[in-house]
């Protein structure tokens, strides 16, 4: 094996949409869901629901509504809007039971991340739902990599707020910034949190997105194994 020529000792790994396979793992609980509660899936009711969720999420990222309103809120506004008639809770319960068995992963996930934590110590970095993220961690091939997983669930604050990235580094025992990176697909989250922290980033943008301006990732990679390159001399 090589010697590592890393500036870097911690790897921060955001969960979904970088590591696990969200997209699928939401299609799914969803339809799993609705055919539970006897509604019809269908690609526009997907649709609908993802352009809600997003909202909220952002305005959840934001500070700017709890979490606990926005698990119930998602699907109220769903049924409002298709005119269906389901009670919101307890989809909302189901749906989140049937998320928290969704593990898969999208592909080259487990050996980048089997690999790296042979030479580097890893922490998972999620803003997901606490109940669902340890349910999909727990069942995951990739637990035991990682020594710790911050859940914004958890805490009480989210990516991109300092407060989250002074738990996260408390967690990994306060390592130099200099010593850290940060993976993430999401620019408003993932990489705002590491540049407005000291942080270097990394943006895994698979679909090769333009960047929309600020904040600039310190690297950018289009597939998961491009993070060699970054962080060893291989």
């Amino acid at each position: 094996m090589k010697e590592i020529r890393s500036p870097y000792n911690w790897l921060i790994f955001d969960a979904d949409g970088t590591l696990f396979d969200f997209n699928r793992g939401e299609t799914v609980a969803l339809q799993s869901t609705t055919e539970r509660h006897g509604v019809s899936y269908s690609s526009h009711l997907h649709e609908v629901y993802a352009a809600i969720s997003a909202e909220l999420w952002r305005r959840f990222e934001n500070g700017e509504m709890p979490l606990e309103e926005l698990r119930v809120m998602r699907f109220e506004l769903l049924f409002s809007d298709l005119g269906i008639d389901v009670e919101p809770d307890p989809f909302n319960n189901d749906f989140m039971e049937a998320l928290g068995r969704q593990t898969q992963l999208l592909d080259g996930a487990e050996d980048v991340v089997r690999d790296l934590s042979s030479r580097f110590r890893l922490l998972l970095a999620t803003n997901g739902i606490a109940v669902v993220q340890r349910a999909r961690f727990s069942r995951s091939s990739i637990r035991q990599y990682f020594e710790d997983v911050v859940i914004s669930d958890e805490i009480g604050v989210a990516k991109p707020q300092p407060e989250y990235m002074d738990e996260a580094f408390s967690r990994m025992g306060k390592p130099p910034k200099s010593e850290v990176l940060l993976i993430g697909d999401s620019l408003s989250s993932d990489i705002t949190a590491g540049a407005n922290y000291g942080v270097d980033t990394c943006w895994f943008n698979p679909n090769q997105f333009p960047l929309d301006g600020s904040p600039q990732p310190t690297y950018m990679i289009s597939e998961l194994a491009g993070i060699y390159e970054i962080v060893l001399d291989r």
